[in-house]
């Protein structure tokens, strides 16, 4: 008798050739659009802090990490594809491309199971084209591999709670522990499935201890034993980094009631919400109206277990963006953060897809097109957006351009000159440009470091500049780059005198965004 490990894989494996073609095409969509500007923008602070922290090994990976605010599995992930596929811009930033078309598959598998292949190829499109699921796939972090983990969790789940077997409730707990050791924002998605789980349980009618019997069955606490149990070794380092993020302030603006609507219009047009205005606002509330209308008339119409199934899809599209909210409103430090929510990113357009391709079934097939087209249209003007804004950081209202400043000195530095970033922020980023003829440094006095993202950094004298007299000595002529105002640059000895400047224009607002000055140094 076969296993329902087995059968498991093997519903894969029997997917007939035109789902097999139809996936391909969408990966190769969600590929082509994500792949095309993977290099635009320059790398950010937290992509520069995954492209140093990999020059490390795997137990020196975990050191430094726990001392920031992320667990290391990604890290690790990185440093085994980069030794494999090289250091480059492409090479860090594919890796999460990769993961995004493997939730993109998760996904479109999941929905064929529960709703089978219309649904599944609507919510397919929607995934090639979610432009934050594209904006994030062009990022080296970790965000496109939480997702992953995330869908293939609830795949193996709709597998588990069908069978009495306990391999696939292992499975389950496994990927639950890898989610956290990936990103700890993954318990959200964790937390849907606990709240999907007490619906459909309390949806049998069972009530007091025969239903927490049943939602406490000896599957349901084995898998979360198993998950625990994985964890534990790391949650120590969780409970520091949270309580140093919660006690010590954090970078994370205050929610509002404009946090739900500034997420959606993310997930739709990548606009913040005051962004989102005139034509962009008047086809906001068109598809969110149209989509609550089908969802309720789609509802409405299912049997049980079809509802359960709509109903665990709704929850890890939306529980884990109101349990969010709800744990970063006062007095609590928030944590809520688009990309945080990039599973969630994914249900959403599962759910548009499962919403559209079966609520309006019934409809003329002029306004079935109509209705597919609009968010079609829609994500596309967001994929445009992606490309427009790039790395844009909506919470400093800057564009990164390291690269741009670093290129340009590099163009007009004479070989030897070296080149010093003003803060230990601008160095993570410069100094993935570094090169042996104009090598990059900070200094040592200017550097505070309290914050454990600069454990790194602390442990790397050969960028350390700690005695800034010797090195202008040793040092005729250096450059300086910083972050610009209209006003040049401060240079850090009072003897040193300004050769050049010159600054690099954000492209968003065409206001200079970081600054660059030639010196001569004290030396003769």
């Amino acid at each position: 008798m076969k296993t329902t490990l087995t059968r498991f894989f093997r519903k894969i494996s029997s997917l007939p050739s035109i789902d097999w073609a139809v996936l391909a095409a969408g990966l190769l969509t969600y590929a082509g659009f994500t792949f095309v500007t993977i290099t635009k923008s320059s790398i950010w602070f937290d992509e520069a802090f995954s492209a140093f922290i990999v020059r490390f090994n795997f137990f020196q990976i975990a050191r430094y990490t726990a001392t920031d605010v992320h667990p290391p599995v990604y890290y690790w992930i990185l440093k085994i594809w980069t030794m494999l596929f090289g250091t480059s811009e492409v090479a860090f930033r594919s890796l999460s491309l990769l993961f995004g078309m493997t939730a993109i598959t998760f996904g479109f598998l999941l929905v064929k199971r529960l709703f089978g292949r219309r649904a599944a190829f609507a919510s397919l499109l929607f995934l090639a084209l979610s432009p934050m699921l594209i904006r994030y796939g062009q990022e080296a972090r970790m965000y496109t591999l939480a997702a992953t983990i995330a869908l293939a969790a609830t795949y193996v789940l709709t597998f588990a709670v069908q069978s009495k077997k306990r391999k696939p409730w292992v499975i389950y707990g496994i990927l639950v522990g890898l989610g956290m050791w990936t990103h700890y924002f993954t318990a959200l998605v964790w937390l849907s499935h606990w709240l999907w789980r007490f619906i459909v349980t309390r949806r049998t009618g069972l009530r007091g201890v025969k239903l927490r019997k049943a939602f406490f069955s000896k599957n349901w606490i084995l898998a979360h034993i198993v998950a625990v149990g994985s964890f534990i070794p790391w949650m120590p380092f969780m409970v520091i980094q949270l309580s140093v993020v919660q006690g010590g302030g954090f970078w994370i603006g205050p929610v509002s009631a404009n946090s739900f609507t500034n997420y959606l219009t993310n997930v739709l047009f990548y606009l913040e919400h005051d962004q989102a205005t005139k034509l962009y606002g008047t086809v906001f509330v068109i598809v969110i109206a149209l989509l609550i209308l089908f969802a309720i008339k789609l509802y409405k119409s299912m049997g049980e277990k079809q509802r359960q199934n709509y109903l665990l899809i709704i929850s890890i599209a939306f529980a884990p963006v109101v349990i969010l909210f709800a744990a970063s409103t006062f007095p609590v430090q928030s944590s809520f953060v688009e990309r945080y929510l990039i599973p969630s990113t994914a249900a959403f357009a599962m759910f548009v897809g499962i919403t559209l391709s079966l609520g309006i079934k019934k409809l003329r097939a002029g306004w079935r097109a109509l209705a597919m087209s609009l968010v079609v249209v829609s994500m596309l003007f967001g994929i445009m957006n992606v490309y427009h804004y790039g790395n844009y950081n909506k919470n400093s209202s800057t564009k990164v351009m390291t690269r741009e400043v670093v290129k340009a000195i590099q163009a007009k530095a004479k070989p030897g000159e070296p080149i010093i970033s003003a803060t230990p922020w601008v160095f993570y980023e410069a100094v993935f440009y570094d090169t042996t003829s104009n090598p990059m440094y900070f200094i040592n006095a200017q550097t505070d470091y309290r914050y454990g993202s600069l454990d790194m950094l602390k442990d790397s004298p050969q960028y350390q500049i700690k005695d800034l007299d010797a090195f202008s000595k040793a040092h005729p002529t250096v450059w300086y780059i910083g972050f610009s105002s209209d006003k040049p640059l401060t240079a850090p000895d009072k003897n040193w005198r300004e050769i050049q400047d010159f600054a690099i224009y954000d492209p968003v607002d065409n206001k200079p965004n970081y600054r660059a000055t030639e010196f001569q140094t004290s030396a003769e």
